[in-house]
């Protein structure tokens, strides 16, 4: 079993220490930690990587760092795992063979099927942009299966 603390859009008004202090108590036990662009602050990449768990990271727009990979592909336990900040278009070559793809962007929580894959959107912990809701999520990976545990801060 694998369990992700997945994060995005960590942007907008807010004190970054408040939100690193809420993201290592939710994210206490899990055993990676995915952003998914748009952190805005390289405090909050810098906090996160000091919660001492693996740290996956892609571009997004808020900034825009070509340091960071526009997508990333995993395969965890048996599900074929892929992260971007901005939704794949229907028939998105780089999402097919995806079980899971988790982006955001858009600032609203997703958790859909679309022919055969699973597209995930955590929303922002920050309330930046549309979102009502202050959320992020754990993802629990064992073997073929996938549980995803909202998380409303």
């Amino acid at each position: 079993m694998v369990r992700l603390g997945v994060i995005g859009d960590t942007q907008g008004r807010y004190r970054v220490d408040a939100l690193l202090s809420i993201v290592a108590e939710r994210f206490g036990d899990v055993d990676e930690i995915w952003h998914v662009g748009d952190w805005q602050e390289y405090a909050v990449l810098d906090g996160l990587r000091a919660l001492g768990k693996p740290l996956t990271v892609v571009n997004g727009n808020a900034p825009d760092d070509r340091n960071y990979p526009e997508e990333v592909k995993r395969r965890i336990e048996g599900v074929e795992l892929g992260m971007t900040h901005r939704p794949p278009k229907r028939g998105d070559e780089w999402a097919k063979g995806c079980d899971i793809v988790i982006h955001g962007h858009t600032h609203r929580w997703r958790d859909e099927t679309v022919d055969g894959t699973r597209f995930i959107n955590v929303a922002t912990p920050t309330l930046a942009g549309p979102g009502r809701e202050r959320t992020m999520a754990i993802l629990t990976i064992e073997g073929a299966e996938a549980d995803l545990t909202k998380i409303v801060v």
